[in-house]
């Protein structure tokens, strides 16, 4: 299965927050702020300050979150907020 970004292997048996935010392809602070949000399931091991998950647990997570107009945040159209119109002529 191939992952959002160019990230990691899946196969592997742990991932860190590194591994976790080239997967979705955002940054480690993003990771970082969704674990501290709760809008995340929580590491599955933590070795000092470094949290690991199980590769499983973050696709499954990533695969069943609520995405923008389905069910989760509204889309920009369902909020009355126009798309800039980036046509040119």
């Amino acid at each position: 299965m191939v992952g959002v970004g160019a990230g990691p292997d899946t196969t592997a048996e742990w991932w860190t927050t590194s591994d976790v935010a080239a997967y979705l392809g955002v940054k480690v602070a993003t990771v970082s702020n969704y674990r501290k949000r709760g809008q995340m399931p929580e590491p599955d091991a933590t070795v000092g300050r470094t949290h690991m998950w199980r590769p499983i647990r973050v696709v499954t997570w990533h695969e069943n979150r609520p995405r923008p107009g389905v069910g989760g945040r509204p889309s920009p159209v369902s909020t009355g907020v126009s798309e800039p119109d980036v046509s040119s002529g």
